[in-house]
C-alpha cells in the first residue's frame, strides 16, 4: 500500500523558492513549483519582490518556457506588464511562444512602445499575420478575443498537405484549434471550413476544396461580444472563423473565448461598482497607486454628494423648526436609493444579455412608472403610519406629507434607475462604473427637496 504525500503549504514553498534564488538553482526552482499546490502560487507570486519575480520567470523560460507561460495567469495584466518590461529579450520571447494568443495580444498592447515592437519580432511565423492583423482591435470585440492558433493550408492543398502541417503543428499542439481546417485563396482571402473528423477516411490526394461545409457562418472583428453569443447560440458549429473587412481570417472564436471574456468583464465591473479603478488590486502594490485608484471614484463622489447634500443646507430653516425632519430625510432617501439600484441592476442584466438596447429608454419608462409608483405609495403608507404612532402628537400633517413626498421621491428614483443604464450606454460610458454614484446624488437631491419643499409648502 503507497501513500501519496501532502504538498507542501504556501510559506514552506515560498521559503524554498527564496533559496533557489539565492543558489541560482533553477532546477530545484522548478521542482518546487511542481510539487507546490496550484491553489498557492498566486499568494506566492505576489510575495515576491520584482527582482525575484523577475529571476523566478527568467529561470522557467531557460528550463521550462511552457510552464512559465502557463504559471503567468496567476498574475493580472499589469503584473505581467511591469515582469516583462524587466525580463531580457531573449527570456520575454521564449514565454510569449507558448501564451494564449489573446493574452499575448493583450500583453503587447500593454506594453511601452520600445519593449512591444522588441518582442512581436517573436510572434510565431504560423500565425504571425493573423496576430498582427487582430492587435488593432481593442476593447470588447470579437477580435480582441479572438484565438489565431488555426490550421490554414491554400485552396488547392490535398490531404496528405494536412498530414504534413499536423505533423510541424504537433509540438504545439496544446493551443491548436484542431477541430477545423480553414482554407485560403493566393491572396490569402477566406475561402470556407472543413471538418477536420470529415477527412479521416479520404484518400491522400483528395483535394481539401471538396469537402468545405458551407453551413460554416463567418463574424467581423468588430462585432462586440452579446451580437457573438446570439450568432453562437443559433449555430451548431463550435467555432466560428473571424474575417475582416478585407477578407482575412485572423482567427476563430467560440464559446471558450466568449466566456472567457465575460468572466473578464464581469470582474473588471464588479471592481469599478465597488470603487476600484485600473483593474485588479493588490495589498501588495505601491501606496500611491493604490491611492490614486480609489481616489479616482471617491474624489467626484464628494462632490456629487456636496451637491445633494446643499439641498438641505437651503432650507436649514425648516429642519431647525421640525426637528423630526433630520432623521426622516435619510430615511427617505436611503429607500428611494434602494428602489432605484433595483431598476439598476435589471438594466444592466438586459443590456448585457441583449434585451433592451441602449434606444429602449421609452420602454423602461412605461414599464418602471407603475412599480414606482405602487411600491412607492405602499411603503409611503407605511412610513406615515409609522411617524403617526412615534410622531403624531407633534404634527398629524407632517406623516402624510413624508408618506407622499416618499411616492413621488420612489417614482422618480426606478425611473432614473432604469434608463441611466441605457443613457450612459448611448453615449459610451460606462453603465456599471457610473450608475450607482450618479442615481445615488440624483435620488438624494430628489427625496431632500419633496420632503422640504411640501413641508415649507403646506406647514408653514
Amino acid at each position: 500500500m503507497t501513500t501519496s504525500l501532502a504538498p507542501p503549504n504556501a510559506e514552506t514553498v515560498f521559503n524554498r523558492l527564496l533559496i533557489g534564488f539565492d543558489h541560482n538553482n533553477p532546477m530545484m526552482i522548478q521542482k518546487c513549483i511542481a510539487e507546490a499546490n496550484s491553489t498557492d502560487l498566486p499568494a506566492i507570486f505576489r510575495r515576491f519582490s520584482e527582482s525575484q519575480r523577475t529571476i523566478f520567470w527568467i529561470a522557467l523560460s531557460a528550463q521550462d518556457a511552457q510552464l512559465g507561460a502557463g504559471l503567468l495567469d496567476h498574475l493580472t495584466d499589469a503584473e505581467q506588464t511591469a515582469l516583462f518590461v524587466q525580463l531580457p529579450t531573449e527570456s520575454a520571447k521564449e514565454l510569449l511562444q507558448y501564451m494564449r494568443s489573446s493574452d499575448r495580444r493583450t500583453l503587447l498592447n500593454l506594453l511601452p512602445n520600445t519593449s512591444r515592437h522588441s518582442l512581436e519580432t517573436s510572434l510565431p511565423r504560423t500565425w504571425e499575420t493573423e496576430e498582427k492583423a487582430a492587435m488593432i482591435y481593442q476593447g470588447d470585440s470579437v477580435g480582441r478575443i479572438c484565438k489565431n492558433e488555426i490550421l490554414k493550408l491554400e485552396e488547392s492543398a490535398t490531404v496528405a498537405d494536412l498530414e504534413h502541417l499536423l505533423r510541424e503543428a504537433e509540438s504545439r499542439s496544446e493551443h491548436i484549434e484542431w477541430r477545423y481546417i480553414y482554407l485560403h485563396d493566393n491572396n490569402g482571402n477566406y475561402l470556407g471550413a472543413i471538418k477536420t473528423r470529415e477527412l479521416f477516411l479520404q484518400q491522400s490526394w483528395s483535394s481539401l476544396s471538396n469537402h468545405i461545409d458551407t453551413s460554416v457562418p463567418t463574424v467581423s472583428p468588430d462585432l462586440d461580444l452579446m451580437s457573438l453569443k446570439s450568432i453562437l447560440d443559433t449555430t451548431s458549429h463550435t467555432t466560428i472563423p473571424v474575417v475582416n473587412d478585407k477578407g482575412f481570417q485572423i482567427g476563430i472564436v467560440g464559446f471558450n473565448q466568449l466566456n472567457h471574456a465575460l468572466y473578464e468583464q464581469s470582474e473588471q465591473h464588479l471592481l469599478e461598482k465597488s470603487g476600484i479603478f485600473g483593474g485588479d488590486e493588490f495589498r501588495t502594490m505601491p501606496i500611491i497607486k493604490r491611492n490614486v485608484r480609489r481616489m479616482t471614484f471617491l474624489l467626484p463622489s464628494v462632490v456629487l454628494s456636496y451637491a445633494a447634500v446643499s439641498i438641505i443646507a437651503a432650507y436649514e430653516p425648516i429642519i431647525e423648526q421640525i426637528a423630526v425632519l433630520a432623521a426622516i430625510l435619510p430615511l427617505v432617501a436611503n429607500l428611494s436609493g434602494a428602489a432605484g439600484n433595483q431598476s439598476v441592476a435589471i438594466s444592466i442584466r438586459e443590456l448585457s444579455v441583449g434585451h433592451i438596447s441602449a434606444q429602449d429608454w421609452l420602454f423602461v419608462v412605461v414599464k418602471e412608472l407603475p412599480i414606482g409608483l405602487i411600491n412607492g405609495f405602499c411603503l409611503g403608507m407605511i412610513i406615515a403610519l409609522l411617524m403617526l404612532v412615534t410622531h403624531g402628537t407633534q404634527n398629524s400633517l407632517l406623516p402624510v406629507i413624508v408618506g407622499f413626498s416618499y411616492t413621488i421621491s420612489s417614482t422618480f428614483a426606478v425611473i432614473l434607475g432604469g434608463t441611466l443604464p441605457l443613457i450612459l450606454k448611448r453615449i459610451n460610458l460606462d453603465p456599471a462604473m457610473l450608475s450607482s454614484p450618479i442615481l445615488t446624488t440624483l435620488t438624494d437631491a430628489i427625496s431632500f427637496f419633496s420632503v422640504l419643499y411640501f413641508t415649507q409648502t403646506f406647514l408653514l
